[in-house]
């Protein structure tokens, strides 16, 4: 009989955590980095978020520790680096038709998309790529750096631009690999950067610095823009809108300002260790990673109608 009351009292406990977990979890999708899911009338699945009323649609597939995204306008399909499982993804801009178009790389950090081709950054072996659109005809830009991460491209005048923590400094290149140049010879640690193809302004975290700093596209009127920012981390531009956006991962927010650093605003307060980010302007949002809950998110330019698009506990 004792070992029925004992039987007994351990089953209700057990379900009686597992009934708390599981209100804990619906009510914040973030605690203990797991979101929960249920389907929807046809089978598609959901999460639940902490606001009465609303949900997130998720397409699910596997992330690991997503760091840089990017947007291709013209095809309609985002890009991004994947550092956990040393991989480069693709998809369309709704997280549908997922690929993983290399399927190799140590460390890759920074991404950028144009001319029909992708280059990225790995600091695990000191190299800048560049590949066709689907990770065909792979090869190596430059070699022998120090620790390169983010990334831009300027189009326009056919440049590379990249920044190095490791020397911290900034670099450019033409797009073939040839004519590279310092053009800022001090930053604490740089990290994302961004190009404004309209005002011709080079736009650049340091996170060493908590700042957020601006250029010519040449490295000349350098200036910081934004003094303080706990630990930024991605930067994008909306060129046409005339915004900045960036990634905080000490302040866990979404961050906008105007070109020149004023009119700061916090459009999403809550991504528990926000990476990379890019603008869509043609489709009117922003996309960014976060690498501790493994996710992609998107969301107006004014930070409203939050989605998640690509989520997924880490695998072990």
């Amino acid at each position: 009989m004792k070992v029925f009351y004992s039987n007994l009292i351990l089953a209700v406990v057990s379900l009686l955590a597992f009934v708390l977990l599981s209100e804990v979890g619906s009510a914040n999708p973030f605690v203990f980095g797991i979101p929960p899911y249920r389907t929807d009338a046809v089978g598609s699945p959901v999460q639940r978020t902490g606001f009465v009323g609303s949900e997130r649609r998720a397409q699910v597939t596997r992330l690991s520790e997503p760091q840089a995204i990017a947007v291709d306008h013209a095809a309609g399909q985002l890009y991004w680096t994947d550092s956990g499982t040393h991989e480069i993804y693709r998809a369309n801009l709704d997280g549908s038709g997922r690929q993983t178009i290399v399927e190799w790389t140590p460390n890759p950090r920074g991404i950028a998309v144009a001319n029909d081709k992708i280059y990225w950054s790995d600091s695990g072996i000191h190299q800048i790529n560049r590949a066709n659109l689907d990770g065909s005809s792979r090869e190596i830009l430059l070699t022998g750096l120090s620790d390169p991460q983010g990334i831009a491209v300027d189009r326009a005048a056919g440049k590379l631009y990249w920044t190095d923590t490791g020397t911290h400094q900034i670099y450019r290149t033409n797009l073939n690999g040839s004519g590279r140049q310092i053009l800022v010879k001090w930053s604490h640690k740089p990290l994302g950067i961004a190009i404004d193809s309209v005002g011709r302004k080079l736009y650049w975290i340091d996170s060493g610095n908590h700042q957020i700093h601006r250029s010519n596209l040449d490295g000349s009127r350098h200036h910081v823009i934004v003094k303080w920012a706990p630990n930024p981390q991605g930067i994008a531009v909306d060129d046409v809108g005339g915004k900045i956006y960036w990634t905080d991962s000490g302040t866990h927010n979404i961050h906008r300002a105007n070109l020149d650093g004023s009119g700061c605003e916090t459009l999403v307060k809550w991504s528990y260790n926000p990476r990379g980010i890019a603008v869509d302007k043609n489709g009117g949002k922003i996309y960014w990673t976060d690498s501790r809950t493994h996710q992609i998110y998107r969301a107006n330019l004014d930070g409203s109608r939050l989605e998640i698009l690509v989520a997924l506990p880490k695998r072990s």
